[in-house]
């Protein structure tokens, strides 16, 4: 785990600087402008572009060694944010150029998390990637959690200056990791030319990925419930704000909103961390679709009864099953997934889950607005019946959209209950996991014994 915990802390390092600025910046445009549509549009280019660079990235991921892939997209993400630290340091920073580089920096991500997703499979040992996936998740909290404080903090001691350098310098510290970091490898790798004896084309190599990314029925439910997931999260995210003002005094709305999300982070953060501490349970997709629908449900509480008490508590259950499903999920497809094929996998699994998120905060405004509003407002068609059991009077749109998204997310999970997906077969004379910081020791890892054991004629499926 030494390489792991190393390039871990630079990712977190990186994810924190990247959060500061992120929203900085954002506060920078709106202030800038004070339109709510070019701040919404820089949102969405922190989204957009990396989804459409996804397909490629991972094809770069699998061809050429993920230490190199990760160098070179974090001294181009460096190079973009030194760019517009020296454009504001001048006092030539514009709009159009916190664009420009919020485009690269969503492409550059679009090749650092699969390649390192692929990577921890060769860094740690089979029974301890369950605690690696969620020690990466437990770094993305702590940055999502910690970046608008200290963002706050920079601005108020040494404005957007201080905030770009620091930017600047998680990037140099993340990059460092990476340098001083010994990746092992997949076979077939000949230094930094990429597998170009194996290669077969672009459309062949992308077809290849999509093809293993549901190979498994038990695969393409993961896809279905992390993808759902993502997008329940952020249409969560952009009904609670005002179902808690709603709901509140004016005079009591700060402490309310602030309880809210300190509930949602701490069930983040003490999940996070106790996935990172114990083992992977034995059985990960019955886990996945506890977590789904204990999750789902406490949305549906939310929705039903959208006051400021019952929303911290369901934003803790939800934000609770977060870790447990993502980290449940990277273990499965890492052992049902070539190593020299994960890169593709991983890049498109990145762009599906992405594009929830997308949806979720693009359509939630609408629907809460345009379609649920006029179902159970006063003289709509559902008014006196399901309109009576919500017990908000204001904004009743977005409790029956609450309430339907944790509906769909718990459904779904329970439709894939009993689907399994098989592990890939360990080689004969792969008795034992290879070393925590040796190269590959096989083609694919064999999972460990507790979980996903092949059996004697090849493999076995986990529930």
């Amino acid at each position: 785990m030494t390489t792991f915990l190393l390039v871990c802390a630079g990712r977190l390092i990186t994810a924190l600087g990247s959060s500061i600025s992120g929203f900085a910046l954002g506060l920078w445009i709106y202030q800038q402008t004070g339109s709510v549509t070019q701040f919404a549009t820089g949102l969405l280019l922190g989204f957009a572009p990396g989804m459409l660079a996804a397909p490629a990235a991972g094809v770069l991921v699998d061809r050429y060694r993920r230490r190199t892939v990760l160098l070179c997209a974090d001294a181009a993400a460096m190079i973009a944010a030194v760019a517009m630290a020296l454009s504001q340091s001048t006092g030539h920073l514009a709009v159009w150029q916190v664009y420009a580089v919020t485009v690269l920096e969503s492409c550059c991500a679009a090749f650092q998390w699969p390649a390192l997703a692929a990577a921890v499979t060769g860094m740690v040992r089979p029974e301890q990637r369950g605690r690696a996936g969620a020690m990466t998740q437990t770094a993305l909290a702590v940055a999502q959690l910690l970046g608008p404080m200290l963002a706050a903090t920079l601005l108020g001691v040494g404005g957007l200056r201080a905030v770009l350098v620091v930017d600047v310098a998680s990037f140099a510290l993340g990059l460092f990791t990476v340098l001083a970091a010994h990746f092992p490898e997949p076979p077939g790798l000949d230094g930094n030319r990429g597998r170009s004896g194996q290669r077969r084309g672009w459309r062949r190599e992308l077809s290849e990925g999509r093809r293993l990314l549901t190979a498994q029925p038990g695969l393409r439910h993961l896809l279905r419930v992390v993808t759902v997931f993502n997008a329940a999260e952020a249409t969560a995210t952009a009904l609670l704000l005002p179902l808690v003002l709603s709901s509140t005094p004016p005079a009591q709305q700060n402490a309310a909103v602030a309880l809210v999300s300190t509930c949602g982070g701490l069930g983040l953060a003490v999940s996070s961390v106790a996935m990172s501490i114990c083992r992977l349970p034995r059985r990960p997709m019955l886990w996945i679709t506890s977590a789904t629908v204990l999750s789902g449900g406490a949305v549906l509480l939310a929705g039903l009864h959208p006051r400021p008490g019952l929303l911290a508590g369901a934003a803790f259950t939800f934000f609770l099953g977060l870790p447990v499903v993502t980290g449940c999920a990277q273990v499965l497809w890492q052992s049902a997934v070539a190593a020299e094929a994960q890169g593709r996998v991983f890049a498109l699994r990145r762009m599906f889950t992405q594009g929830g998120t997308m949806l979720g905060f693009l359509l939630a405004g609408p629907l809460a607005s345009q379609v649920c509003g006029p179902l159970v407002d006063a003289g709509g068609p559902l008014a006196s019946t399901v309109g009576r059991l919500l017990t908000t009077a204001r904004d009743r749109g977005s409790a029956l959209l609450l309430c339907c998204t944790g509906l769909a997310l718990a459904l779904i999970a329970l439709t894939g209950r009993r689907h399994t997906v098989t592990a890939l077969a360990a080689p004969p004379d792969a008795d034992t996991p290879p070393a925590p910081d040796t190269p590959y020791a096989a083609k694919s890892p064999r999972p460990p014994s507790d979980r996903l054991e092949p059996e004697a004629g090849g493999t076995r499926p986990a529930a």
